[in-house]
């Protein structure tokens, strides 16, 4: 058994359990009583009583020792008039330094205790000056007389100040080279009075409607642009907000939201918003990266004030002058002291003008807008999410499906031109969601590009698939991967058509949509082809990664032909071959197509005797380039649809022959073309189709003979030849030189 502790030897000494059962100090459960006191009992009411006047003695001696120690009350100086309390506060000054004079010692804790009593008096100085400044703000509230009572007590102390520096001029000294604010007391008294000034008017004009008028434009217009005051460009903007909401009947009401500005004519609207637009971003310029982004020394003042400075003032300097196009690095802007004041006008500037342009209906208005918010774009690389909202508002207006007049084309070059100077400005990844956003909207907008709109939707996506061209060739790095991503997913709807094998799936397919994005691929990489022949030396470049897509695209227009390989659908299968030539004309690339053209002349339907087809859409003609198939009934039976599909074939078989037409082995080439053209020949009873088959004949017979001639003097074997055009003369013109000499005259033969 282990030692038994003190504890438990004095528990058992008194008695242990039973012990304190006993006594009743504890319960049978083991659990200590606890004593219960009665009613009133154990509160002394009369010591609370004694604490609480003990409290109050205490409470009153240090509100006494406060009031010893406090410079300004009513035992010391505060029950002084203005002129008595500036005599005394220099009597105790003079007596103290007098008093400190009279020591002569020489040592360096003298000239440190010297030091210590003139920070002293300093600090003793500025105590009473603000004192004063506080009686004077007081007394400005007043009548006129208090005002004059001011003016006569800062002159009284002036001549005191200088009364000490006659008694101590060391001290004054002192004053002069450390604090020499505080003997210019006139200074003072002018700038407190113009801040309370100019805090009265905010107050008033915070609690008034104030109506724009013409002399308030411009003494906002001398405020913001000339003197470059922050206060009076805040103001313009306010004004510019109201103004760009006067559609929402919210903001328009006067007072909700912080609204105390009134727009009541058109003729203030217009002028409000031309100085905002076209003057605005030089103030911007000049606080961020001009003049006004850098901090003033000790001798300059910032421009704080919207008064207008005197005859002295320095001319404006534009310090803006660079290019729309060049961007700005954010840190540059955010690295200016200026950029705290200058990011929430700029919020407001550019929400604003998102307002407007979301709203806006005019196209001229929305024009003369987009153009002038070219000056306002490089100062977006520090906000990038409003950056994203104007990119999608401009994206709405460049792909709007509302309005397809010749007005709101400019609305749309505008809006795409934003488009390009954004991607070029913002920094990276912006560009990729330009990218996204634009194609995904064409893309959209395709859905409804059907001969039906023939004269408003086709024209526009023909401008819309121009201005991804050109957005796609700014990164060709950023280009590529989503040219890819997109390529790709064409293919993915190609392989579920083929092995769903359903008519929902081949109309996914056999659309316009999927036709178009087919159309603008094929431009972005013929464009991309151009752009690495132009550039020396572009192996390995970022355009030939582009260049890399053109055979799967190729492989996708391929098997779009080969999904429904019937007559129907003849007029898709004659635009994937022109889609294939142009890629093969501008990489300068094998493709053939010769195999889908000749299959055309196969098909029963060119044997058999054409019907006369009476109805209306017959009168007007056959237009292959708005069709991808051809009418259920009577397909291919009517003459205008024969003549149009029979001359398409040869217009491109013609093509193709003069693409290849000096490759070394075109002799062996053009074989089966001359064969199948023959036989042809014989068969048809049309004497057109004869004449176009004997004319293709010619041309390869023709070219045959120059390429065997040509080929003769190569040195080198077939197989070493790696060029297509090996024949071809240094002054003749290039394949993609060839085919769009072809195109032109194409367009030329249309139109005549």
């Amino acid at each position: 058994m282990g030692k038994q502790t003190k504890r438990s030897r004095k528990f058992e000494k008194t008695g242990g359990v039973k012990g304190r059962l006993e006594k009743g100090t504890i319960t049978n459960k083991g659990k200590l009583k606890r004593k219960r006191r009665e009613n009133g009992a154990g509160v002394d009411e009369g010591k609370i009583r004694r604490a609480k006047e003990t409290a109050d003695e205490q409470l009153r001696l240090e509100q006494m020792k406060r009031a010893e120690n406090n410079f300004t009350s009513k035992e010391n100086l505060g029950d002084l008039d203005l002129e008595s309390f500036f005599e005394k506060t220099v009597d105790e000054l003079e007596q103290k330094s007098f008093d400190k004079n009279k020591d002569t010692s020489s040592t360096k804790g003298a000239g440190e205790e010297k030091k210590g009593i003139m920070q002293e008096n300093t600090s003793l100085l500025k105590r009473s000056e603000k004192n004063c400044e506080k009686d004077a703000k007081d007394s400005s509230d007043s009548s006129d007389s208090e005002d004059e009572d001011a003016d006569a007590a800062a002159e009284r102390m002036q001549r005191q100040m200088d009364k000490l520096g006659k008694t101590d001029p060391e001290f004054q000294t002192f004053l002069k080279e450390n604090e020499e604010s505080l003997l210019d007391f006139e200074a003072e008294d002018d700038i407190i009075q113009g801040e309370v000034d100019e805090e009265e008017e905010e107050k008033e004009e915070g609690g008034t409607v104030v109506e724009v008028t013409d002399a308030l434009l411009k003494r906002l217009d001398q405020g913001a642009f000339k003197s470059h005051g922050i206060k009076s460009l805040k103001k313009l903007l306010s004004i510019y907000k109201v103004a760009c909401n006067l559609s929402d009947p919210d903001q328009v009401k006067v007072g909700t939201n912080g609204n105390r500005f009134h727009i009541a004519s058109s003729k203030i609207f217009d002028k409000v918003m031309m100085m905002t637009l076209m003057q605005c971003h030089e103030e911007f310029s000049y606080h961020l990266v001009g003049k006004g982004s850098k901090k003033p020394g000790k001798n300059e003042q910032a421009p704080e004030d919207e008064e207008e400075s005197d005859g002295g003032m320095e001319e404006k300097e534009d310090d803006s002058d660079a290019d729309k196009n060049s961007p700005l690095h954010p840190k540059k802007l955010t690295a200016s002291h200026r950029w705290v004041e200058i990011k929430s006008p700029l919020q407001s500037f550019f929400k604003s003008t998102l307002q407007v342009l979301m709203e806006g209906k005019d196209p001229e208005h929305l024009t003369y807008i987009l153009k002038a918010l070219g000056s306002y774009i490089p100062f977006l690389t520090p906000l990038p999410k409003m950056s994203q909202m104007l990119l999608r508002t401009l994206t709405n207006l460049w792909s709007a499906p509302l309005d397809s007049s010749e007005e709101y084309q400019v609305v749309r070059l505008n809006a795409f031109i934003r488009i390009r100077q954004m991607s070029i400005t913002q920094p990276f990844p912006f560009i990729e969601d330009c990218l996204k956003k634009t194609y995904l909207a064409y893309a959209k907008r395709a859905k409804y590009g059907t001969s039906a709109g023939v004269t408003s939707v086709l024209p526009t996506l023909t401008f819309m698939g121009n201005c991804i061209v050109e957005l796609y060739s700014l990164d060709f790095h950023s280009s590529y991967q989503h040219a890819f991503i997109y390529i790709r997913q064409l293919a993915l709807h190609l392989r579920a058509a083929m092995q769903k094998k359903t008519p929902e799936a081949f109309q996914v397919v056999y659309c316009w949509q999927y036709m178009h994005c087919l159309k603008v691929w094929t431009a972005v990489l013929v464009q991309a082809s151009k752009t690495a022949k132009d550039l020396e030396a572009s192996r390995g470049s970022d355009a030939d990664l582009l260049q890399s897509l053109i055979y799967p695209l190729t492989e996708v227009i391929q098997g779009v032909v080969r999904l429904v390989p019937t007559t129907r659908y003849l007029p898709l299968r004659l635009h994937c071959v022109r889609y294939m030539q142009q890629l093969a004309s501008a990489s300068e690339k094998f493709i053939p197509t010769t195999n889908i053209l000749l299959e055309a002349l196969d098909l029963k339907e060119i044997t058999l005797k054409p019907k006369r087809d009476k109805s209306k859409a017959a009168s007007r003609g056959f237009q292959l380039a708005l069709a991808i198939k051809l009418p259920k009934e009577n397909t291919l039976r009517s003459s205008e649809q024969l003549e149009a599909c029979i001359g398409e074939i040869f217009l491109l078989l013609n093509r193709e022959v003069d693409l290849y037409r000096y490759s070394p082995g075109f002799p062996e080439f053009t074989m089966v073309i001359c064969q199948r053209l023959r036989k042809f020949s014989k068969t048809t009873r049309n004497g057109r189709w004869r004449a176009f088959s004997k004319g293709c004949i010619d041309l390869c017979e023709r070219y045959s003979l120059s390429a065997k001639s040509d080929r003769s003097k190569l040195h080198e074997a077939p197989k070493d030849i790696k060029r297509l055009e090996a024949l071809k003369p240094s002054s003749a013109p290039s394949m993609g030189e060839r085919y769009d000499a072809a195109i032109a005259k194409e367009k030329r033969l249309e139109q005549a």
